[in-house]
C-alpha cells in the first residue's frame, strides 16, 4: 500500500499546484501625484488565443481612488484605445495629502477582477520615473569640439541638435544648427551613415535647418560655418542620436490645440500618446493619422511620448508642446525656464540661458522651441509593464503550494520511516529466529556460507527510495 499512498500524495500535490484561471488584467499608472492634478492610466488584459499566442484584450475597466479606509475619493471609466487596451486619466481631489490606492475593476468572463496600485499624493513630491534608451555608444548623441579655421578667431556657438530628439534609420529627421553669430551659410557634410539633401543652407534668424536620413545604425556628419568669402569659419563633428525601429514625432501648437505628426516604418498607423508635465504622467491618449489633434491640455510645457504599442517605451518618439500662458512672457521664455528648472539633472543649456538673457530676441519662436527641446527629448520616461491582477494571486498560490510541498514531503518521509521500521523489525526477528535454529542443531549444523542474506539491508534501500520521493515532492519544477 505504501507506493500507492505515495502516488496519491504526489498526484494531489500536482493537481493543487495548477495555476488558477484568473484573468491577467494589468494597470499602468504613476506612483506619485500632486493634489488637484490628473494622472494618466492604461489598462489591458493579457490573454492567449486558440493557438497559444499572446493577445491583448480591452475589457471595460473602471478605476477608483480609495483612501486607507476604503472610501472612494474619485472614479473614472477608461475609454477603449485605438491601439491596445483602455486609456484615460483620473482627477486627483484638491487638498489630498496621503497615501491612497488605485483600484482597477473589470468583469471578465463573468468573474470580477481587480488590480491595486499604491499612489503617493503630496504637494511637493517629485517623480522618480526611470529614463532610458536601448542604444549603444555609437547611437548616442555626441558633439565634437569646435574647430576655428582662423587663428585668433573663436566661434561663439555652433550648436547642432536633432529636433525630434533622435533619428530613426530610413526615416527623415531635422538637424537644427544654432550658429550664434552672423555667418554667410552653414554646410552639412555627411561622414558616415547619413544622407543629406541640402548641403548648404543660409541661416535664418540664427538657425539653419537640414533634413537628414540615417542609412544605418550609426550616423555622423560635419557641420561647417562659412564666411562671406565661402571659406570655413568654424566646424565641428556631431554623432547623431539613433533609435532603431522607433517612431519620429513632431508636435505643433495652434490656438492652444496640440497637433501631433509622426512617421514610422511600414506606414503611419494609430499610436499611443502619453502626456507628461515635470516628468509626471498626466494623460493617456491614442491618435489616428486622420485625427492627430489632442484634447485641450491647458497652459504649460508638455512632453509627448508617441509609441506604436504598449510595450515599446524605449523606441517611443518624443516631442514637446508649449501652450502659452495668459499674459505670459512668451512660449520661448516659458520653455527655457522649464528646462533650467531641471538644470541639476540635465545641465545648463546655453540656448536657454541666451533666451533668458535676451541675446536671441531676433530668432523665430518656433525655431527656438524646436532647438530647445531637441536634446532633452532623446531620453524617454519608462512607464513599465503595469501591475497584474495575477501578481497577488500567484504569490499566495506559491506560498500555499510551498506549504503543501513540505507537508507532502513530510508525509512521504513518515511513510518511508514506518515501512523501513517494519522491514528492519522483520529482518531482526528473522535473524533471531535463525540463531535459535542454529542453537537447536548444535554441532551438527553446517557452517554458514559467506555473504549476507538477500534480505539484509532492505530497510535501508526502501528508506532511501522514500527519501528520494520526498525530495521530488519539494521540487518546484514539477510541483
Amino acid at each position: 500500500m505504501s507506493p500507492l499512498l505515495v502516488a496519491i500524495i504526489l498526484a494531489a500535490l500536482w493537481m493543487a499546484g495548477a495555476p488558477p484561471l484568473v484573468p491577467d488584467l494589468r494597470l499602468s499608472a504613476p506612483m506619485v501625484a500632486r493634489p488637484g492634478t490628473t494622472i494618466g492610466l492604461r489598462a489591458w488584459q493579457v490573454d492567449e488565443d486558440e493557438d497559444g499566442y499572446i493577445v491583448i484584450e480591452a475589457p471595460a475597466v473602471v478605476v477608483e481612488l480609495r483612501d486607507a479606509g476604503g472610501m472612494v475619493l474619485a472614479r473614472t471609466e477608461l475609454e477603449k484605445s485605438l491601439v491596445q487596451g483602455r486609456e484615460g486619466h483620473l482627477q486627483i481631489p484638491a487638498g489630498l495629502d496621503e497615501v491612497v490606492t488605485l483600484v482597477a475593476l473589470s468583469e471578465i468572463d463573468g468573474r470580477e477582477v481587480s488590480v491595486e496600485r499604491t499612489l503617493y499624493v503630496r504637494e511637493s513630491i517629485e517623480s522618480r520615473l526611470l529614463k532610458g534608451r536601448a542604444v549603444n555608444a555609437f547611437q548616442a548623441y555626441e558633439l565634437g569640439p569646435i574647430r576655428a579655421a582662423r587663428a585668433g578667431r573663436e566661434a561663439r556657438a555652433l550648436d547642432p541638435r536633432v529636433e525630434e530628439g533622435a533619428c530613426v534609420p530610413d526615416l527623415p529627421c531635422w538637424l537644427s544648427v544654432w550658429v550664434g553669430e552672423p555667418v554667410e551659410a552653414v554646410r552639412l557634410r555627411p561622414i558616415a551613415g547619413a544622407r543629406v539633401e541640402s548641403r548648404t543652407v543660409p541661416p535664418l534668424n540664427g538657425f539653419a535647418r537640414f533634413p537628414v536620413v540615417v542609412a544605418g545604425s550609426e550616423g555622423r556628419v560635419e557641420v561647417e560655418a562659412l564666411g562671406k568669402d565661402g571659406l570655413i569659419v568654424a566646424a565641428r563633428e556631431v554623432r547623431l542620436p539613433v533609435v532603431p525601429g522607433g517612431v519620429v514625432a513632431r508636435a505643433s501648437v495652434t490656438e492652444g490645440r496640440v497637433e501631433v505628426q509622426w512617421e514610422q516604418l511600414g506606414g503611419r498607423a494609430p499610436v499611443l500618446v502619453d502626456v507628461f508635465q515635470d516628468r509626471r504622467w498626466m494623460h493617456a491618449f491614442s491618435l489616428s493619422p486622420d485625427a492627430p489633434l489632442l484634447p485641450p491640455l491647458g497652459p504649460g510645457v508638455w512632453r509627448l511620448q508617441v509609441r506604436s504599442d504598449l510595450f515599446s517605451d524605449n523606441t517611443a518618439g518624443v516631442s514637446y508642446a508649449t501652450v502659452a500662458e495668459p499674459q505670459g512672457l512668451g512660449r520661448a521664455r516659458q520653455a527655457a525656464e522649464a528646462l533650467l528648472a531641471d538644470a541639476d539633472r540635465e545641465g545648463l543649456d546655453p540656448l536657454a540661458m541666451a533666451i533668458i538673457d535676451g541675446t536671441v530676441a531676433e530668432a523665430d519662436e518656433d525655431d527656438l522651441l524646436r532647438a530647445l527641446f531637441a536634446i532633452p527629448s532623446f531620453d524617454v520616461v519608462v512607464i513599465g509593464p503595469g501591475a497584474s491582477a495575477r501578481f497577488g494571486v500567484d504569490e499566495t498560490l506559491e506560498q500555499k503550494q510551498e506549504l503543501r510541498r513540505w507537508l507532502a514531503a513530510g508525509a512521504i518521509l513518515l511513510i518511508g520511516l514506518v515501512v523501513s521500521m517494519v522491514l528492519l523489525r522483520i529482518e531482526l526477528l528473522a535473524q533471531a529466529h535463525a540463531r535459535r535454529l542454529l542453537d537447536d542443531f548444535g554441532d551438527e549444523a553446517p557452517p554458514p556460507r559467506g555473504g549476507a542474506p538477500s534480505g539484509r539491508g532492505l530497510w535501508a534501500f526502501v528508506l532511501l527510495v522514500f527519501v528520494l520521493m520526498a525530495v521530488l515532492a519539494l521540487s518546484k519544477r514539477w510541483f
